[in-house]
């Protein structure tokens, strides 16, 4: 190694790129962390409970804005995209597994609406809700 003036000559250049951009985490960052990693458990075990961000951003101690971006950023989903997709998984986990009316799934899986269930699910999964049973019977059996 080179030196100069008592310091490697690598480290007094201006010539460099810069090989990552993402910035080290401080310890604020892992306690939000720790924070989002709560409201998600929070979240998994009440997916049928309603809940918003701001009841779930209180409840976590942050604010509104900081949980949604930290949420998005642990994530990679907004809030209510994050909920949506953990109830159509158990909205298909029910629909392979019983024969129970895709309306009663729908409101098992948390949500209130049945039009607003069939859209999510046809949007996630590119069919509906009937359509996703019947070929899971033809791909799995009864």
């Amino acid at each position: 190694m080179r030196w100069c003036a008592g310091r490697p000559l690598l480290a007094q250049t201006s010539d460099y790129q810069l090989l990552s951009t993402v910035p080290m985490q401080s310890s604020d960052d892992d306690a939000a962390l720790a924070r989002i990693s709560s409201a998600i458990n929070i979240i998994v075990h009440n997916y049928s409970s309603q809940f918003s961000l701001k009841q779930l951003a209180e409840q976590v101690d942050m604010p509104e804005r900081t949980f949604s971006r930290f949420f998005r950023h642990a994530t990679g989903n907004s809030f209510t995209d994050f909920v949506n997709r953990l109830r159509i998984n158990k909205a298909c986990q029910l629909l392979m597994e019983t024969e129970r009316y895709v309306s009663n799934i729908c409101y098992e899986a948390g949500f209130n609406n049945v039009a607003n269930f069939n859209r999510r699910f046809l949007e996630l999964t590119g069919m509906t809700p009937k359509e996703f049973r019947q070929q899971a019977l033809g791909r799995f059996g009864e």
